[in-house]
């Protein structure tokens, strides 16, 4: 009874550790991407990175160009949302619009941050989390029962 109590203790503490680390990474990451939005907060730009995400995991899939309905199902966002996103993602050159109802990452706006200090940011944060959580798992001393 004491072992199993015990190893619930331990597997909460892990779990406990494993949602901090997740939680760190998410916080580092939207933070770092919310910086090219000087202009308004993370709440109000939050829809839009969620849409540019969408679009740049399915040209990374080399699917065809996405339309505004599957980016709405996908992130289960409202397609009038995903509309007034997509509009504002073109007018920043985050991606662009590809026949009729198709969008796509564009390139050159990639092209130009290159080297940005918050995409080198981002993959660091990926690194350390990928780093922490694979040693949680190491295995470690065991103590006899």
């Amino acid at each position: 009874m004491a072992a199993e109590i015990s190893s619930k203790t331990d597997a909460l503490a892990k779990r406990h550790k494993q949602s901090a680390i997740i939680s760190r990474l998410t916080v580092t990451c939207f933070m770092a991407m919310r910086s090219g939005y000087a202009r308004k907060h993370l709440g109000a730009v939050f829809e839009e990175i969620l849409v540019a995400l969408a679009t740049r995991i399915n040209d990374d899939f080399g699917a065809p160009p996405i339309s505004a309905s599957d980016i709405s199902r996908h992130l289960g966002l409202p397609r009038s949302n995903v509309r007034r996103c997509l509009e504002v993602l073109i007018d920043e050159g985050v991606i662009r619009k590809e026949g009729e109802h198709g969008y796509r990452g564009e390139l050159d706006w990639l092209a130009a941050r290159i080297d940005a200090e918050y995409f080198l940011k981002i993959r660091d944060a990926i690194v350390a989390a990928a780093d922490e959580l694979k040693a949680l798992d190491a295995p470690g001393p065991r103590v006899a029962e």
